[in-house]
C-alpha cells in the first residue's frame, strides 16, 4: 500500500486492531490509494465515478488502512434499519426494515464517522452536513459528488457549498477500477461560481473507469 503522509492537521485515528486488518484487506483485494493529502485541517474528498456499492466498501477499507478518521454520509434509515428496497415505502427516511438492534447499529456507524441525513426534511442535505461539521476543528469528509449510482454523468453542488461554508479544501479523487486505486489529485481551488467548479471537477473525472460506468463529460461523445 502506498503511504499517505499524515500531519498533525489531519484527524489521525490510530487503530491497533482495525488498522492492520484494513491494510491486510487492501492488499487482499489488490487496491491502493495514491497521491497526497494537503496539509489542511478541513478536507473534502470529492470522489467519482460512483457506480457500485463496492465503492463504499473499498473506501472504508482505505479509511481503516490509513489510520485516518473519515466522515461519510448516509440516509438516516441506514443507521437504524436493515436497508432493503421496499417499493411501497415512499419516505426515503423510512426505507428498510426496523430491528431490535437499531440503537447499537446507530452507535457503531456514528463511531465509524457516519453522518445521518434526513432526505425528506425541508432543510437540505448540504445544510445538515454543514451544521454537523461546523464545530469540528479538523475533519476529512468523503463525498461521492454524483450523489447516487446513476448512469448519467451529473455532479451535485454539495461539495461547493460545504467547502465554501466550512473553508474546507476540496481534493478531487478518482475511483479508478481500471488501475484498482483511489487517486488523490491536486486540490481544487473553489471559485464563487458553482458551475465553474462543477465543470472543473468533470474535467478531472473525464474517462475515469468505474466499476459499472466510465465518467464522461456531458459535452463529450
Amino acid at each position: 500500500m502506498s503511504q499517505i503522509v499524515k500531519t498533525e492537521n489531519h484527524p489521525n485515528k490510530k487503530r491497533k486492531i482495525l488498522g492492520p486488518i484494513g491494510r491486510f484487506l487492501l492488499k487482499l483485494v489488490n487496491w491502493d490509494i495514491v497521491g497526497s493529502l494537503p496539509d489542511e485541517k478541513r478536507i473534502i474528498i470529492a470522489s467519482a465515478p460512483h457506480s457500485s456499492t463496492f465503492d463504499a466498501i473499498y473506501a472504508y477499507i482505505v479509511c481503516l488502512a490509513t489510520d485516518l478518521k473519515f466522515y461519510f454520509l448516509g440516509s438516516v434509515s441506514m443507521f437504524t434499519r436493515i436497508v432493503v428496497p421496499l417499493p411501497f415505502k415512499k419516505n426515503p427516511d423510512k426505507l428498510g426494515i426496523p430491528h431490535p438492534f437499531g440503537k447499537i447499529q446507530n452507535k457503531v456507524l456514528l463511531n465509524f464517522g457516519g453522518i445521518p441525513v434526513w432526505r425528506a426534511k425541508s432543510t437540505g442535505v448540504t445544510q445538515q452536513v454543514i451544521e454537523q461539521l461546523k464545530s469540528k476543528d479538523k475533519f476529512i469528509l468523503y463525498l461521492t459528488v454524483e450523489g447516487e449510482m446513476k448512469t448519467n454523468q451529473t455532479i451535485k453542488t454539495g461539495f461547493h457549498y460545504i467547502g465554501k461554508a466550512l473553508d474546507a479544501t476540496v481534493v478531487p479523487t478518482k475511483i479508478d477500477y481500471k488501475n484498482r486505486r483511489f487517486e488523490l489529485m491536486e486540490e481544487l481551488e473553489l471559485t464563487d461560481s458553482v458551475e465553474t467548479d462543477k465543470d472543473a471537477l468533470m474535467e478531472r473525472y473525464h474517462l475515469v473507469q468505474g466499476r459499472n460506468k466510465t465518467f464522461l463529460k456531458p459535452d463529450s461523445k
